[in-house]
């Protein structure tokens, strides 16, 4: 994988899989999307690059689905590689879409977003553009035919980013922190958008905040960031490496390391 996603997105393709009942991985190597069956339509977290909506689209077939019976679409945080794929979903399906409030600026700046670098236009009706039906708040609860979602500020990679909790009919907790990634807590990032130090310390009271809740299952926006593949290769009928109430906290606290190791290496 020697290019971008975006500038090759066959090099990133992956054969989709079940987590656990109800929960499926139609992302790519880069890009972490995540299926939910609901019992009444298809929950989609997250969507990719445009240019790998071609691969998303095959996936959620590949698991026995329809794309166009998606009836929502949560995302994490407003960047381009998070909601690239988006616009194409709501064209075939009709989706409701959901992004957090704080990050609806994003929208609206293709830099912030991740859009002109990609080289991207971020305006009606072009490329990615697409309408955000409800925006979402801090504390907010929403069901989805037999799962209920909790939302939560996980600020720090970005202002708007989220953390959700979803409740499944067996009563196992699926959970996703919702940005992890690291590239923007440098000081090179801080000082090209006039940021500060707000978001490093917002990412340090994200860890502190999300150690309160209880996960069962830990999916990641990337897969690098919670061993997506490295779990699935460990996969048997008796074992599934993905189920591990334990799992929140070790990823945590894997974060906090990262979250320190940049503090200590990189000074403002």
């Amino acid at each position: 994988m020697n290019a971008k996603p975006y500038r090759a997105p066959w090099e990133y393709d992956t054969k989709p899989f079940k987590i656990v009942e109800n929960v499926y991985y139609v992302g790519n190597r880069n890009v972490s999307c995540h299926l939910f069956d609901t019992g009444e339509g298809l929950l989609l977290l997250d969507t990719g690059y445009t240019e790998t909506a071609y691969m998303l689209f095959e996936s959620i077939r590949e698991m026995g689905f329809d794309p166009h019976d998606i009836r929502w679409i949560i995302h994490s945080h407003a960047h381009y590689d998070h909601f690239g794929a988006t616009r194409y979903l709501v064209e075939k399906s009709g989706a409701k879409t959901y992004m957090p409030k704080k990050d609806m600026p994003f929208m609206s700046d293709p830099v912030m977003n991740g859009c002109a670098g990609a080289g991207l236009r971020y305006e009606p009706p072009y490329d990615c553009y697409f309408d955000v039906d409800v925006e979402m708040c801090d504390g907010d609860v929403y069901t989805f035919g037999n799962i209920t979602m909790r939302a939560y500020d996980a600020p720090g990679h970005t202002p708007g980013t989220m953390a959700y909790f979803f409740e499944m009919p067996n009563g196992m907790i699926v959970g996703m922190h919702g940005g992890v990634g690291f590239n923007t807590l440098t000081s090179a990032y801080a000082a090209r958008h006039n940021l500060g130090t707000s978001w490093r310390d917002a990412y340090g009271n994200t860890i502190k905040r999300l150690r309160e809740f209880r996960t069962d299952v830990v999916i990641g926006n990337h897969p690098s960031q919670n061993q997506t593949f490295a779990k699935l290769e460990a996969m048997t009928e008796d074992h599934n490496p993905f189920v591990d109430p334990d799992g929140w906290s070790k990823f945590l606290d894997w974060v906090e390391e990262k979250y320190r190791g940049v503090l200590a290496d990189d000074p403002m």
